[in-house]
């Protein structure tokens, strides 16, 4: 293939990535991105960007969640800035994940076609590169980092890491002052795993420009390496330390026992090889926890480790076969960061393949060439045709994997639904499945959620915060009151639970103590928009109120405005309002119950039993509708 052909194909390739992908430009924010882009305010005004290299709190609006990662929420800033929108809308950052998405794929080509021309030159080296960049882009698995918007962290971090290294194989000039380094400098600042580059890189040096195999590494020439590459690691070494001088104390990992997860690391690295060669098991939240050192999993785990670091030995006593080791270690080191003695809350997460994935892309591409080259396979017409047919099945299975993987991430519904079935003994899994149902007012099937996180993870807050949001949307005042508080024993740094727990007070009427509440989290997390929101609402007169719901109209605002004029005494205009929120939502149960509680106190009582039995039929459990329309049954008498 001639350059001109090598573009077109490549160009065609990225086409053909832009179509698999076409359909989840417009999936929902999901998991961390609620408290790192749709909650923070700090995102919203460009002017804050220098405060995010100096203040690690602008993250995320979760103390234990803000990690120094500047560059990061600078991107997270950029796209809420070019999206143009009051608040935060998921459309535009997946442009440009997407677009990002694309680049890297050109970068792997060109390092794909490097190593495979530095191993053996060969014209199916060019087809192999090809074929490779086609597979990472389409790969099913890598959909799970793609659609994940805050998981841009490691999908950005990759491209400057890979762009280092084309500086450094293509650009010999860039050697110079360590210019190859600047992108995986810089890329730190997004995610730390592009400390990673420095030892990838003396890999390579050992491999391709030493010529050595693994069982010479360990003589002279592998300080020399060392000695190559010190100024770059010293940098990295330093730039690490200072991240954790700029790291909250409040920051939790939320890791349990080290050395029981580096047991465990084993066999979710063969879970990761599992679903790179067949992407069936991914889900966005697994229910995997530390496995027990006496597990057969722990042996299992350490002889596919020890089986994969055998071949990658093997490898690299011959030129041709030494890609196989440099992608094969390529995959190891850039699992160390999350799967080694750095513990952390979720053993596993198939959005960390997305970087240690390309390790394998090189070895599988460097085997395959070999088969190929070996056999004289593409020489032949019929086996010609015979891999062509094949490549293409292959590729397409794909793009189909990556299309449904798109739809699963559609909605937070589809999402989490998927993941009761796939981890149903992940408590946060079912807990967000829950917030899904109560979104759409499914109440009773959601607090079963919410029950199935309380039994399977008892000492977690965020299910007893929403068990009260939904015990309290049905007028079940005192077990909504009793788990918020059990939540705020539970861990008092979540900022959501002294927002609920003041919005429910406020509801209630018991403004003095919701304010007290509303500061407690605000001395948590003094940019949380929601806390912000509530703070607003709870100061607000009904003229501020009618602003907001004339510029914003959801049955919520109109909701809030009723219950201020309730408690203003003007019932009339708590009437109006609470109609409004019934156009806009016509089963609210809360609506009918303000309306009915406003008829009780202007005396019409007919009219508040007929609202009230019309709001029961739409949610039998609401307690608090049916204490109001017990007293209008008591007062019509």
């Amino acid at each position: 293939m001639n350059k001109i052909n090598n573009w077109l194909t490549l160009l065609t390739i990225l086409f053909l990535t832009f179509l698999i992908y076409s359909n989840h430009f417009k999936n929902d924010f999901h998991f961390d991105d609620s408290h790192t882009i749709v909650d923070n305010l700090y995102i919203r005004d460009l002017k804050n960007i220098p405060s995010f290299f100096n203040n690690a709190q602008t993250t995320s609006t979760l103390p234990a969640n803000q990690a120094y990662r500047p560059g990061l929420t600078t991107l997270n800033a950029i796209d809420f800035y070019l999206a143009g929108k009051p608040t935060p809308e998921s459309f535009m950052f997946h442009v440009s994940i997407f677009f990002w998405f694309l680049i890297l794929g050109v970068l792997c080509y060109f390092i794909f076609l490097y190593l495979l021309q530095k191993s053996l030159e060969n014209k199916p080296n060019t087809y192999i590169a090809l074929f490779t960049t086609a597979w990472f882009l389409l790969h099913s698995g890598n959909a799970e980092t793609i659609n994940y918007i805050i998981a841009r962290s490691d999908s950005f971090s990759t491209l400057t890491i890979a762009l280092s290294f084309v500086l450094y194989l293509y650009f010999p000039k860039s050697h110079k002052y360590y210019l190859y380094f600047i992108p995986a400098f810089l890329g730190f600042f997004v995610k730390e795993l592009t400390m990673m580059f420095i030892p990838l890189l003396g890999v390579y040096k050992l491999l391709f420009e030493q010529k050595l195999s693994v069982k010479q590494w360990f003589s002279g020439k592998i300080f020399t390496v060392i000695k190559q590459v010190a100024i770059p690691l010293g940098l990295s070494i330093a730039l690490f330390l200072f991240s954790r001088t700029k790291t909250p104390t409040h920051w939790d990992s939320g890791g349990a026992s080290t050395l029981q997860y580096l047991f465990t690391q084993p066999f979710v690295m063969f879970h990761y090889a599992y679903n790179f060669v067949l992407p069936i098991n991914l889900v966005v939240d697994s229910d995997w926890n530390i496995i027990p050192y006496t597990d057969d999993r722990v042996l299992a785990g350490f002889l596919f480790v020890f089986g994969l670091l055998f071949i990658a030995y093997k490898c690299s006593f011959d030129l041709k076969n030494m890609p196989i080791t440099f992608g094969i270690l390529w995959f190891f080191i850039a699992l160390l960061p999350t799967s080694s003695i750095f513990s952390f809350a979720e053993v596993l997460n198939d959005h960390r393949t997305f970087f240690p994935y390309i390790g394998l892309f090189i070895a599988c591409a460097t085997f395959f060439r070999n088969i190929i080259f070996e056999h004289l396979l593409l020489e032949k017409s019929t086996s010609k045709w015979v891999i062509i047919t094949i490549s293409f099945i292959f590729l397409s299975l794909h793009g189909y994997g990556t299309r449904q993987r798109n739809k699963v991430w559609a909605t937070e519904e589809s999402l989490w639904q998927e993941c009761t079935i796939k981890a149903p003994n992940n408590g946060r899994g079912w807990m967000n499945y829950g917030l899904a149902l109560m979104q759409k007012g499914d109440y009773a099937n959601a607090i079963n959620c919410f029950q199935r996180t309380i039994t399977i993870w008892p000492e977690y807050a965020y299910g007893y915060i929403n068990m009260g949001i939904a015990k309290g949307a049905l007028g079940d005042k005192i077990t909504a009151e009793a788990n918020f508080k059990k939540a705020i024993e539970l861990n008092p740094n979540v900022p959501e639970a002294y927002n609920y727990y003041a919005q429910f007070l406020m509801n209630s009427g018991r403004r003095d103590e919701a304010k007290a509440s509303l500061e407690k989290g605000l001395n948590l997390s003094p940019s949380h928009q929601r806390l912000l929101e509530t703070q607003r609402t709870l100061q607000s007169t009904p003229k501020d109120l009618v602003t907001m719901a004339k510029a914003n109209p959801t049955p919520e605002n109109y909701l809030n405005l009723s219950l201020q004029y309730y408690n203003a005494g003007d019932f009339q205009k708590c009437l109006d309002a609470a109609n409004e929120a019934l156009k806009l939502r016509p089963d609210y149960d809360l609506a009918y119950n303000n309306i009915c509680a406003a008829y009780n106190r202007l005396g019409d009582f007919e009219k508040a039993i007929n609202i009230g039995e019309k709001g029961l039929k739409i949610n039998p459990n609401n307690q608090l509708l049916r204490g109001n329309l017990a007293e209008a049954y008591q007062k019509k008498k």
